[in-house]
């Protein structure tokens, strides 16, 4: 370590570790815990930065980002920090337009619906440097955190990716992505290695820059897949029971979740008895406490800062017992 306390990247180095010794199998005094979409519209500090411009000129900002990955850190103890950005900026710089429509969420304008459509994307090589951004805004907020908690960036997986550019925005049958699989099978493998060359340095790219987690949502099918895939840590939905969960990935992988983000609708004391059930049946190793998906936009915050405040209380006693 540099006598200057800044780490071998030139990073501050870190004072709260327990998320990643968690990740790691290691033991901790408590349960780490942080929220999908913790940097989002439920918090009034949140929707006051993001009027100021359109939501992917913020996310094209790195300044921006920043402010808003750290807004949930100064208002509730949480164990990690996720950057803010998002899952669609990959097809962005394929070349695909994507805007954010209020009150419906991203379109894309021209959506892919012929095979012929894919020579418009731009070569996948191209996207870990049309998105530097994303980079620059990890490398900022790492420095600013000053250590405080660890960082995490994430990205889309490239199945997700490709139901956005085939459906042109959020669909809950997905009919024309599978469409592609079984009309257009060739086309299908090339969308999704064309997305999969572009993720890889995109997301070496953001552990070059300061930020390591695999959620696969609805993938309960897949589990003891998923735990032989080389994660050290494997996000669950709601929809999974936590013990039959570590019947399946077995003591070698950290589990993370999975209350259902609803719960937190609950008054606070049903939260921390609801938060108190699912520390029981995860155990206290190898465990990092979360939602089983985002935060809503119409959530109190402080409901969530009661979720937060009873993983770490009840986690401490649990460590007791």
């Amino acid at each position: 370590m540099e006598a200057n306390g800044l780490g071998p990247q030139g990073f501050p180095e870190l004072k709260n570790d327990t998320f990643l010794r968690a990740a790691w199998g290691e033991e901790t005094d408590y349960t780490p815990v942080w929220c999908m979409r913790q940097a989002g519209r439920y918090l009034p500090e949140f929707r006051e930065t993001r009027a100021a411009q359109d939501f992917f000129s913020t996310c094209r900002s790195p300044e921006a980002c920043c402010e808003l990955t750290l807004q949930p850190l100064r208002r509730f103890p949480l164990d990690a920090a996720i950057i803010f950005s998002d899952i669609l900026v990959v097809p962005q710089a394929l070349g695909m337009e994507v805007t954010m429509v209020p009150g419906k969420g991203p379109s894309f304008p021209e959506p892919l619906r012929e095979e012929q459509d894919l020579e418009r994307l731009r070569d996948p090589e191209v996207v870990a440097s049309e998105l530097g951004y994303v980079f620059q805004a990890i490398t900022l907020t790492r420095q600013r955190l000053a250590g405080r908690v660890p960082l995490i960036g994430f990205a889309g997986a490239p199945w997700t990716l490709m139901t956005y550019m085939v459906e042109g925005g959020g669909s809950s049958t997905m009919a024309q992505a599978k469409r592609w699989l079984y009309q257009r099978p060739q086309a299908s493998h090339q969308l999704l290695r064309i997305l999969t060359d572009a993720l890889v340095p995109y997301l070496v790219g953001q552990v070059v820059a300061g930020a390591q987690i695999i959620f696969a949502k609805d993938g309960h099918f897949a589990l003891e897949e998923l735990a032989q895939a080389g994660y050290e840590v494997v996000g669950l939905d709601w929809t999974v029971a936590p013990k039959k969960a570590r019947e399946c990935v077995g003591k070698t992988v950290t589990l993370q979740g999975n209350l259902d983000p609803c719960a937190l609708y609950a008054s606070e004391e049903e939260i921390g008895q609801l938060v108190k059930q699912m520390l029981d049946d995860f155990g206290p190793h190898r465990y990092i406490a979360n939602l089983g998906h985002g935060l809503y936009p119409d959530m109190d915050p402080e409901h969530v800062g009661a979720f937060v405040d009873a993983v770490h209380k009840h986690s401490r006693l649990l460590r007791q017992n």
